[in-house]
């Protein structure tokens, strides 16, 4: 009765402070409490993970690794990573069944990511790296699961079902990542860490997309499906460019400076990157409910969507400044192996701002805008690799740090100015 009384008051309060916020707060506080608490675990799981490279296995190793998962997720373009997007719209709008045509789509598009994988398994075995040929068996293994298999996340998401999407991100998050610690603890060869790495989150996944899929009836394919699957096409095409920007500067750098420096980037990176993650939620918060809007409304809405914006903005740069002040404590208590990636993670730090521009970009896919969405996808990537190719051969793990920041700062502007195209 009184736990009743609580949230009694607390839905009256919310619906009190939509007089000034001009915004649905109850929906923002239901669906927002659980996706923020998902990236909060992610964040802390990431967090240990970090902790555990950074005192277990020698720079290089870490560095290997990182170069190998940034060639994993490149081959992954082919899984179509863009049906994830467009199977979140259809459930949002009552097409669920959808899930299974798009998946089918996903696996029997993810074997040509595994043929290339092959290739270039072969191509290592010839030059005699045995090492990186082993390593790219794995991943051509494991390929058509790994991500194929996220799409019950999608279907929920849809469907608004972030509790249960935190509670399957949580289980995957606590039996996978003391796997992975594990191995780290009694080995520190790069193939056994991936094994440790790819084959518990394959296992997981495939679990519990067939335990959601269970509960979705199949159906004759209809005009929901076709449109699904060419959106995720569409969707897909638009990302191979983006995909490739956010992994060619830690394939540079192990190019051309080794498998060190690429830890040493990386670490420069993680700790801003998650302290972004509880807010990445706003994102999926925010596509949700622009899917359900017309144009219409959300024209007439955006003076109120740049007030919210820059709160939001305001909001990040806080967390920006206050990072930068204790990144050298952090750094001396608890990756005292990396004191070279402070001053370029604070650099790095001042690209949180840039969070803000997620809410556009959720707009524009919630409404389809499929040509704008082109536009910016290609443009954007674009400048991003010219900023790598040209800063990193000449300034290094610097040169990637500026890259980065300067490409998210230009995306930015361009996501804001796509709002005005919205008709």
């Amino acid at each position: 009765m009184h736990d009743e009384s609580i949230r009694s008051r607390l839905y009256r309060f919310l619906r009190w402070s939509e007089r000034y916020t001009k915004t649905d707060m109850v929906y923002l506080a239901s669906g927002g409490f659980w996706l923020i608490l998902g990236q909060i675990v992610f964040a802390l799981s990431a967090f240990i993970l970090a902790v555990a490279f950074a005192n277990l296995v020698p720079q290089a190793t870490y560095g290997t690794y990182k170069y190998l998962t940034s060639m994993a997720a490149l081959f992954a373009i082919f899984s179509l990573p863009g049906m994830a997007v467009a199977v979140t719209r259809a459930s949002a709008q009552g097409n669920e069944h959808v899930i299974h045509s798009a998946t089918r789509s996903r696996i029997l598009f993810s074997l040509i990511g595994t043929v290339v994988a092959l290739l270039g398994s072969g191509w290592y075995w010839i030059h005699n790296n045995n090492e990186l040929a082993l390593a790219l068996l794995i991943i051509a293994a494991t390929l058509p699961v790994l991500d194929t298999m996220t799409m019950y996340l999608s279907y929920l998401a849809g469907k608004r079902r972030f509790d249960l999407q935190l509670k399957y991100q949580a289980i995957t998050q606590v039996t996978s990542v003391p796997i992975l610690i594990a191995a780290l603890y009694v080995t520190d060869n790069v193939l056994a860490i991936l094994l440790a790495y790819f084959l518990p989150l394959a296992t997981i996944r495939l679990v519990f997309y067939l335990m959601t899929v269970r509960t979705i009836p199949p159906r004759s394919e209809d005009s929901a499906d076709k449109e699904t699957r060419e959106y995720g096409r569409h969707l897909t095409v638009m990302s191979v460019l983006g995909t490739v920007a956010g992994q060619v500067d830690k394939v540079l750098l192990w190019q051309f400076l080794g498998p060190a420096q690429v830890a040493i980037y990386t670490f420069a990176m993680a700790i801003p990157e998650q302290l972004k993650g509880p807010l990445k939620g706003m994102g999926d918060i925010a596509f949700t409910k622009f899917a359900a809007q017309t144009p219409e409304e959300i024209r007439r809405n955006l003076p109120l969507l740049w007030r919210k914006l820059g709160l939001y903005a305001v909001a990040l740069l806080s967390i920006s400044i206050l990072y930068i002040v204790a990144a050298p404590y952090i750094f001396q208590f608890i990756f005292p192996q990396y004191l070279d990636s402070v001053f370029y993670s604070q650099i790095f730090a001042l690209s949180l701002i840039t969070g803000v521009s997620s809410i556009a970009s959720a707009i524009l896919a919630a409404q389809k805008k499929i040509a704008v969405q082109y536009v910016i996808t290609t443009v954007q990537p674009l400048i991003t690799i010219a900023l790598f190719l040209l800063c990193i051969p000449l300034y290094g793990v610097m040169g990637a740090i500026i890259a980065f920041v300067m490409s998210r700062f230009i995306a930015t502007l361009i996501y804001f100015g796509a709002l005005f195209t919205i008709k």
